[in-house]
């Protein structure tokens, strides 16, 4: 499976996904045949995501007072969650493919992009525990997730690896987020809700699902803007002034040097610089391509190798401030010569 950096989108058309022959709840969303104030929520929902509505919400203001019900539920086993925002990602968006809920994979594709992930981590999501990359938990977390969907229990052999990092509380959590999502599961494939046509394609946070970001965070006229206006008033002081390095690299084609002010942290004799703007910059390009180049720190010229892109995934084992980094984006990583 190929899927591009807009994730949701190739995979509409998978088998994976259940749908109904009918439209069950007809008139969804008419004011006159919901609850106001779940009316309300579910629109205001919609205008962050950008598709106007939220259809799970309209779908619960059917019953509302199931929904007010429900809601502190939802709170406290999704935002408020003691696991990491990575572990209830990633558990979140196994659950929605076992269930086959486009719906839930739908949003939380995106979604997970507030969390780190990378486009790259989520394809790896829908191959499975056993697909490569995957820390020791983090296959064992997605293990429990496929144990719970089939068998409804952790099985013994999966529970030490769970307890290898999740405390007691921790395991509870994950028990009742996959619940809850198979829940929602339950109520969305049932009553045929599927995604808003719209969602994440306008509002705030369109951004998300932008093909061309190569998962980075910062609008897309802004790259060229540091680099034909920003670099060059960066460029006086980097590599002098922390915490602005300098990276020395060549062009991959054309083998011109080039200079390109970032920034940069350096621990544990490594180089973490974040990448608001993505993999698809020519600088983050040409050092992958060339398996290194030189930074500028403090006045002295270091190389550095290995270059690596990590997402919040991936970070477990990085100096804090790369996890830090990946709470929000990719960050490049490479080792640095003392």
């Amino acid at each position: 499976m190929n899927l591009k950096p807009d994730v949701a989108a190739p995979t509409d058309g998978l088998p994976q996904w259940r749908v109904t022959a009918l439209d069950r709840i007809p008139g969804l969303g008419e004011f006159q045949r919901t609850e106001p104030g779940v009316w309300l929520v579910a629109r205001l929902g919609g205008l962050l995501g950008g598709g106007g509505r939220i259809r799970v919400l309209e779908l619960m203001g059917r019953s509302p007072l199931m929904f007010w019900g429900y809601m502190p539920l939802g709170l406290k086993v999704v935002p408020f969650s003691r696991l990491s925002r990575v572990d209830c990602e990633l558990a979140t968006l196994r659950t929605a493919w076992n269930s086959g809920a486009r719906y839930e994979w739908h949003h939380h594709v995106y979604a997970a992009r507030f969390s780190g992930l990378s486009v790259a981590t989520v394809e790896r999501i829908a191959a499975g525990p056993e697909a490569p990359g995957w820390t020791d938990h983090q296959r064992g977390l997605l293990r429990a997730v496929d144990e719970l969907h089939s068998d409804r229990m952790i099985s013994d052999e999966t529970w030490p690896l769970l307890r290898a990092r999740l405390t007691e509380a921790q395991t509870v959590d994950l028990c009742m987020l996959v619940g809850h999502y198979e829940m929602l599961a339950m109520l969305l494939l049932s009553h045929g809700i599927e995604p808003e046509p719209a969602m994440w394609r306008r509002g705030p946070a369109r951004w998300l699902r932008d093909p061309a970001s190569g998962d980075g965070i910062a609008p897309a006229w802004l790259p060229r803007f540091n680099k034909l206006v920003t670099n060059r008033i960066q460029g006086v002081s980097a590599g002098k002034v922390p915490p602005y390095s300098v990276i020395r690299h060549l062009g991959r084609k054309s083998g011109a040097p080039y200079r390109t002010p970032v920034v940069a942290v350096y621990r544990d004799g490594l180089l973490i610089v974040p990448l608001p703007y993505g993999t698809k910059s020519d600088w983050v390009r040409n050092v992958l391509a060339a398996n290194g180049g030189e930074a500028i720190y403090r006045g002295r010229t270091r190389k550095f190798s290995d270059p690596r892109v990590v997402d919040a995934a991936g970070a477990a084992e990085l100096p804090a401030p790369a996890r830090l980094f990946t709470r929000l984006m990719q960050v490049l990583v490479a080792d640095v010569e003392a």
